[in-house]
């Protein structure tokens, strides 16, 4: 059980984000205020107005906490490491390793990038790629449960059955005779 410590850590992250957004919506009001202000200056001097209009666009952007710039390589790296993920998915020998070396980020840090934007982490993600290829292949092709084991990335079928059951909740075969039921056309 967690403890109160425990609590307090993870949901200090979320406390930040609320404080940032909260700021993030002020300078946003005073942003707009400043605009209509300025609409009624626009007809007078638009020389003025737009003298005006950079020096509050410069105080805004001086005022922008320098983490966004941050955010958006974070965001980057974690797209390139999703889409790598993605494209390798079918490699029994990936490992996050690999994927943070791509991405220029260590295993752990990208362990927690991954978990703080998608939810997900490395290896979760990982299988829910390959659960999703799996659909495709039970649902498109003939193909035997351990040739689609292999070509999901998978060496032990007996994993490929772990993690497909844990995914949805019943075994390959099981699934793939459901989804064929389902498509039968009613007579």
């Amino acid at each position: 059980m967690p403890s109160a410590k425990d609590i307090d850590i993870r949901s200090a992250p979320r406390a930040v984000r609320a404080r940032e957004a909260s700021i993030d919506r002020e300078a946003l009001r005073s942003f707009v205020d400043a605009c209509q202000i300025l609409v009624g200056h626009i007809d007078a001097n638009a020389t003025e107005s737009a003298a005006w209009l950079r020096e509050i666009l410069l105080r805004m952007l001086r005022a922008t906490p320098h983490h966004a710039a941050g955010d958006a390589s974070a965001n980057a790296r974690v797209a390139r490491a999703v889409r790598c993920i993605e494209d390798r998915f079918a490699e029994s020998t990936i490992r996050s390793a690999v994927v943070a070396t791509v991405v220029g980020l260590t295993p752990l840090q990208l362990n927690r990038l991954l978990k703080e934007h998608t939810g997900l982490t490395f290896l979760q993600q990982l299988r829910r790629i390959r659960m999703r290829h799996a659909d495709q292949l039970l649902l498109t092709t003939a193909a035997s449960i351990r040739e689609i084991a292999a070509a999901c990335g998978y060496t032990s079928l007996a994993r490929f059955g772990r993690d497909f059951q844990r995914a949805h909740g019943c075994a390959p075969r099981v699934w793939r005779a459901h989804q064929a039921l389902l498509d039968m056309p009613l007579t």
